[in-house]
């Protein structure tokens, strides 16, 4: 990431070579902000150069239009906070307050406790707690901040919890900064994570990012079952692994530590938990228990324990793992791209998949239609077979949900660090489970002295870092390095076959080629890292030309 700075242009310490240098201080990149906020920079020192377009951010949710009723809180309230060990000072400090709720499983109207959400210093929406039958509801619309962000001090840690009880106990035990999710834990986890359909709720993330890029560190606290840890693994996924740490405790919440009866200092043990947070992931290690859920996963799942493509035939070779790296390749137009694409439209509608795609080779709006034909399975453009204008909304709507794209605008983000930088930002803004760079050969390899093959395995390396830190699925394509012959008589390329060679075999986890026979697509995978995401074999597909899509070849049934 680019440091701050202030002005149209100005002089920063290189992130790329400064660490590397024994005058770590010095001020070798020169960057310069443009009129659109776009930031082109380059390092004297190291040659690292290239430009970081500004995050688009999601629209400012509306403040809800239903008046909000506060009124002070009834002793009662205090009663019941006070057996949750929440003082009257710590319920005030939160502006939390009364009102009547109709609750659903009550099935009538009940005084209730009101917590209060800010946005910028104005209260956007609220959550009740029944008393003393218990129930909950919210505002319409709901709750997108963190509960308790208003007090925040973005020069401090940042702790974050899972409920507003939580948040209240660990202020009450006089720890600062404290913030909790919205909507608590994830409802759906399958291997200890967050199911894809639930990453829409997590746009609190993003509607922080401004201070959870400012403070110095964010320790999570969530609850210690399967749903909290699986939410402490989705916020370090969004936050980035690196400036998170993470609590561990035997008790269910930090509620339970501080109503702990049994304990001398209840507070002090809420405190001391926050205090010895550890690193993310603890300086690399980790006992067997922290893969147990996975560990179960794998046994009862077995063999292709990823993602379905969408194609049974294709899921007997190759399945999509989240945190792994596929290398596809295949002759110019063979089909690899548009084979890429499917592949994310079937994940997208099938489990929710969310992506990111940096696409040197076609405008947005070209993509665009790419995908809104895949999912219609109708042309984009007038003649037979065109999608309706119904079909053309929904289409668009679609894409809007699952797809963000890295728009170069004639200026191609050249260098691997600002896609990736751009990609990261992408994860915090709608938790992208995939990610496409779509070819390689339009990115500035760093070569320095080193050889082709060295600059590739440092770049796949990096890439396979990203994808493994922020669990995200990515697609590398790229071109075979030469053409032996011209036709359909040319010999299938593999991962030998592309500039660079070994390093794409030796660092992707999967390897892909697409290759066009007469009326078949030949899918054929060469690298598999573990047998139960695929296997080394070969497949083909009808690719129907009319609308760019793929379908089973009913004759291998």
């Amino acid at each position: 990431m680019i440091p701050d700075f202030s002005g149209d242009t100005g002089r920063v310490r290189c992130p790329f070579c400064a660490e590397e240098r024994k005058k770590r201080n010095l001020k070798e990149m020169t960057v310069t902000r443009k009129a659109d906020g776009a930031i082109v920079y380059y390092c004297h020192h190291c040659g690292a150069n290239g430009s970081v377009q500004p995050a688009r951010r999601q629209p400012v949710l509306p403040v809800p239009s239903v008046k909000i009723l506060e009124q002070s809180l009834q002793d009662s309230h205090y009663k019941y906070l006070a057996s949750r060990g929440i003082s009257k000072q710590t319920a005030d400090k939160l502006n939390l307050f009364s009102s009547k709720k109709f609750f659903k499983r009550l099935e009538k109207e009940s005084d209730c406790i009101g917590f209060p959400y800010y946005r910028d210093g104005t209260l956007v929406s609220a959550k009740y707690r029944s008393v003393p039958d218990k129930d909950f509801t919210q505002e319409a619309g709901g709750a997108h901040d963190f509960f308790g962000l208003h007090l925040i001090d973005p020069t401090k840690p940042l702790v974050i919890v899972e409920g507003e009880i939580d948040c209240l106990s660990a202020i009450e035990a006089g720890v600062e900064n404290v913030v909790s999710v919205p909507g608590g834990a994830p409802s759906q986890v399958s291997a200890g994570k967050v199911s894809p359909q639930e990453d829409k709720k997590f746009a609190f993330v993003w509607n922080a990012n401004d201070i959870l890029e400012k403070v110095p560190y964010v320790v999570l606290a969530t609850d210690q079952d399967g749903p909290g840890q699986a939410l402490t693994e989705e916020l370090a996924r969004r936050i980035g692994k690196e400036k998170c740490r993470v609590c561990k405790f035997d008790k269910k919440d930090l509620n339970e530590v501080l109503t702990n009866e049994t304990s001398i200092d209840p507070a002090e043990d809420v405190r001391e938990i926050i205090r010895t947070a550890s690193a993310y992931p603890i300086s690399g290690l980790s006992d067997a228990s922290v893969f147990k859920d996975r560990l179960n996963d794998l046994w009862s799942r077995g063999s292709g324990a990823g993602f379905s493509t969408g194609y049974p035939s294709v899921d007997k070779i190759y399945t999509v793992v989240p945190g792994q790296l596929t290398v596809v390749t295949g002759y110019p137009s063979s089909g690899k791209s548009n084979f890429v694409d499917q592949i994310m439209v079937n994940l997208a509608r099938a489990d929710g998949w969310t992506f990111a795609l940096c696409s040197f080779e076609n405008q947005p709006e070209v993509h665009i239609a790419r995908l809104m034909e895949i999912y219609t399975g109708k042309k984009f453009y007038a003649g037979q077979n065109q999608m309706t204008p119904q079909e053309k909304e929904s289409a668009f709507k679609f894409v809007q949900d699952h797809f963000l794209f890295i728009d170069i605008n004639g200026e191609e983000p050249s260098t691997l660090q600002s896609i990736l930088s751009r990609a990261k930002a992408a994860v915090k803004r709608i938790g992208i489970r995939g990610f496409v760079i779509d070819p390689y050969n339009y990115i500035e390899l760093d070569r320095g002295t080193k050889s082709e093959t060295e600059a590739i395995s440092n770049m796949l390396t990096q890439v396979r870092k990203f994808c493994m830190s922020n669990d995200v699925h990515t697609w590398f394509v790229a071109h075979p390095s030469k053409m032996a012959r011209s036709g359909n008589d040319q010999p299938r390329p593999d991962g030998m076959s592309i500039s660079g060679s070994m390093a794409w075999w030796a660092k992707t986890d999967c390897g892909i080629t697409v290759h066009r026979a007469e009326r078949e697509v030949e899918i054929a995978v060469w690298k598999c890292r573990f047998r139960w995401v695929g296997t080394q074999g070969e497949t083909t597909l009808i690719y129907d030309k009319t609308a760019g899509t793929y379908h089973e070849n009913l004759d291998r049934f």
